[in-house]
């Protein structure tokens, strides 16, 4: 047990680790916990309670891991080390901290299980990291609608998973794994790649923030740079290059129903073949794949001819491949930063072709006019409303032949 810690009473470990006051006393009375010579206890035990309740709630025997400590097969030493300190559970309750921070209870429990728990009752007692939440909350609420609130709150817990997941994943069959193949126990090779852990989580942590950082700049700029172009657009401002660049998104259609029949191995050879295939068609043509999307790319050409060009070749050659494509070309400045293109020009893009059907290379009225070309026909659709367009957008479908 870590000495450097403000000790802790058997019933204040309870309470911190929402676990009964018969849990406690059974690991205590089991050796499995021990207390110091006052019979006091410190942060680390109140994850090792945690951990411990919730091996029993899947059906483990306390005893059973007793023994299995008492063996050297199993440690909860780990505990000690600095990078295991999360939130234990608070003093107050959420409706304690709802009339507190004047914010709707109920919007308080949708985040929380918007943010992977249970939706919580009003009594229950908040984690202690609970409080920083909500004030964030608090503050959005003026501004935002609880449901986009909920809803993005849902979208940084699933990232945050992700990034969760893929590391255990690398713990597990790297670190541990490299340990074990060396010939160490698994007690031994978990305590050494915790000390691994130990000094390498604050690290990653703040790689964490930095990447969230630079992608920060990256949208605030797209943003940004839209929100000018609009300006100038509805001020009869917007003045177009002479030889615009011209940027084309190209997906595949019925990507995620593939990988869901065939798995995450049909999904990764078609996004390979689609990889060769864009590289065969656009680099002669002058083009450069800008960013892979998954299922699809978005690329930029010197000139809308060979855009539409290439593009129509991808799209008739995309079956090939076991699945349709469809594209939406679009040309116009674009400002370039960290390797990404942002600008109207590109947002056009990348909404035309959301808009196209499977086996469809739609393209703005402006790439039509700029691309003319024999063995190409620009068929007139209807002006489509696009997000983020205050007008009407002229669109054409490029047919070869």
């Amino acid at each position: 047990m870590n000495g450097d810690v403000a000790p802790i009473s058997t019933q204040e470990l309870a309470l911190r680790a929402g676990a009964s006051q018969e849990m406690v006393d059974r690991l205590i009375e089991l050796g499995i916990i021990a207390s110091n010579d006052e019979g006091m206890f410190a942060d680390p035990d109140v994850y090792r309670v945690r951990l411990l309740d919730a091996c029993d709630r899947a059906g483990m025997q306390l005893e059973a891991l007793a023994d299995a400590v008492a063996a050297h097969r199993i440690s909860f030493a780990f505990a000690d080390l600095p990078h295991f300190r999360w939130a234990a559970h608070g003093t107050k309750t959420y409706g304690e901290l709802a009339e507190e921070l004047d914010l709707s209870l109920d919007l308080m429990l949708d985040v929380v299980r918007a943010l992977g728990q249970p939706r919580p009752a009003r009594d229950d007692r908040i984690r202690e990291d609970d409080e920083e939440i909500f004030r964030l909350t608090k503050l959005t609420s003026l501004l935002v609608d609880p449901e986009a609130i909920v809803r993005t709150s849902r979208v940084f817990m699933d990232a945050m998973r992700r990034i969760a997941e893929s590391e255990v994943s690398l713990f597990d069959t790297y670190i541990v794994g490299t340990f074990l193949a060396q010939g160490m126990s698994l007690v031994d090779a978990v305590d050494q790649a915790n000390r691994f852990g130990a000094e390498s989580t604050p690290l990653q942590e703040q790689l964490i923030l930095t990447l969230y950082r630079r992608q920060q700049e990256r949208r605030w700029t797209e943003y940004t740079v839209e929100g000018i172009e609009s300006v100038l657009e509805e001020m009869g401002r917007y003045r177009r290059p002479e030889h615009p660049p011209a940027f084309a998104f190209v997906d595949l259609a019925g990507y995620t129903a593939l990988t869901e029949e065939q798995g995450d191995r049909a999904g990764a050879r078609v996004a390979a073949d689609l990889a060769h295939m864009v590289d065969d068609v656009t680099v002669p043509r002058g083009g450069e794949p800008v960013k892979w999307l998954g299922d699809g790319v978005m690329l930029r050409f010197n000139d809308p001819h060979d855009a539409v060009l290439a593009v129509l070749e991808m799209v008739r050659r995309a079956p090939e491949m076991g699945l349709p494509a469809h594209a939406g070309v679009a040309a116009g400045a674009a400002v370039f930063q960290d390797g990404d293109y942002f600008g109207r020009a590109v947002n056009l893009a990348a909404r035309i072709a959301a808009r196209a059907a499977a086996g469809q290379t739609l393209v703005s009225g402006e790439v039509a006019a700029l691309a003319a070309t024999p063995g190409v026909t620009f068929q007139e659709c209807a002006s489509l409303e696009l997000k983020g367009f205050s007008a009407p957008i002229p669109v054409h479908e490029a047919v070869a032949g």
